[in-house]
């Protein structure tokens, strides 16, 4: 029992950490106003802002796996967590453009780290059938963080300016800092951290790419990753835009209440995956076959955005949407399962290099959806195409659950 509630309390304290990551990101946005007020910054500028920390992060995930690998992942993932505290209190020391995105751009790299660190803790320490579960507890912080957002950063920004948001912020961190160190000084924990056998021997980096990137699986997992990840941004960044343009939700109220819907949905496909898989498997059903059903769920669910490009606008939309939303949620937590099983030697450059692959991705289809929509003054052919990249995910999941996953 005992090891249960601390297995579970690792991934919620992961989940904290995301939470705080999330709040981080958030942050800009949402006081971007008094920023561009107070440093003489126009919408330009706040785009560099912007695409400073999203390529920083997306560089960085390429080579923080291998870190994650070769060192202890308690001092290591922690040590990320807590640069990260510091990146986003320097945030608010900016006093002009260019400090600005210096600071976003170590943020994003301090930042890679927690996706790689977080899926490796996972599969060092929960068997199979439990690690969906486990990857959808710590990755809904992403959503948690995205809830609570509005509410406590403009809350802060009110109370103590900008500057000081950050700086809270970043106590946040070291707080979180200190309850991990004291949360993981279990001895039962010694073997998560430590390297497996073999795994320092091999001295060149080259070396472990190569053995990574030279498995099938990972072509596979690859698939997924590209599909999946520009499937999430698009929902994330762009349907607050496409209500407004196309939904008719010009009230404030109304669009809040539609976009929290949004996330809760997301929040619960996330953990829905790990607790069909874990339900089917107790109930006598393969893993494979567990992983499966809920891909196929997960695929069709995002596919349904394709019928809102059909179906235009309308309370039928937003239902449809709102079930896409929960399908990707399904989809990610699926897909950091598979990730993490790659190579089980090296989960974290694996993971950092997918994740990576994934947010590059991402990045390049947010700008063809900003294009495309605004040549064709429509979201009709970027919901196309995402039920398609929804077909493709789909297409390479089952290639990927061919066999049965090892412990």
């Amino acid at each position: 029992m005992r090891t249960q509630i601390k297995k579970w309390g690792l991934c919620l304290m992961m989940m904290l950490a995301t939470t705080l990551i999330y709040l981080d990101r958030q942050a800009v946005g949402l006081v971007a106003t008094d920023i561009k007020q107070e440093l003489g910054i126009d919408n330009a500028g706040l785009g560099w802002v912007f695409a400073a920390f999203y390529y920083s992060y997306t560089l960085g995930q390429f080579g923080v796996g291998l870190l994650l690998d070769r060192y202890s992942l308690r001092w290591f993932y922690g040590g990320a967590i807590l640069a990260w505290a510091g990146a986003s209190a320097l945030t608010g020391r900016a006093h002009n453009l260019a400090t600005l995105v210096a600071f976003r751009i170590l943020l994003g790299i301090v930042e890679s780290g927690n996706w790689p660190g977080a899926m490796r803790i996972v599969s060092r320490y929960l068997p199979p059938r439990e690690r969906p579960l486990g990857n959808g507890i710590f990755t809904s912080g992403t959503s948690v963080g995205a809830l609570i957002a509005p509410a406590l950063v403009l809350g802060l920004s009110e109370w103590v300016g900008w500057r000081h948001c950050f700086t809270a912020l970043g106590l946040l961190g070291a707080i979180w800092y200190a309850g991990w160190i004291l949360a993981t000084r279990s001895p039962e924990l010694a073997q998560v951290w430590r390297a497996q056998p073999g795994e320092k021997e091999q001295t060149s980096n080259w070396q472990i790419y190569r053995s990574v990137v030279s498995l099938r699986q990972f072509w596979r997992v690859f698939v997924i990753t590209i599909s999946v990840n520009p499937t999430l941004y698009f929902f994330l960044n762009w349907l607050p835009i496409y209500y407004r343009q196309e939904g008719g939700l010009t009230a404030g109220a109304h669009l809040a209440g539609i976009l929290t819907l949004t996330y809760l949905a997301l929040d619960i496909g996330y953990l829905s995956c790990g607790l069909v898989v874990l339900l089917l498997s107790r109930r006598g059903l393969s893993l494979r076959a567990a992983r499966r059903i809920v891909l196929l769920g997960a695929s069709l669910s995002i596919a349904c955005a394709g019928l809102v490009g059909l179906g235009g606008s309308g309370p039928i939309a937003s239902v449809l949407l709102i079930v896409a939303v929960f399908g990707t949620g399904l989809w990610i937590s699926m897909y950091l399962t598979l990730a993490q099983e790659v190579s089980a030697a090296y989960v974290s450059t694996a993971a950092g290099l997918l994740g990576g692959s994934g947010s590059l991705a991402g990045a390049l289809y947010m700008q063809t959806v900003g294009r495309v929509s605004q040549a064709t003054g429509s979201f009709v052919l970027p919901f196309s195409i995402t039920s398609v990249m929804a077909a493709a995910a789909a297409a390479a999941g089952w290639l990927a659950t061919r066999r049965e996953p090892h412990a």
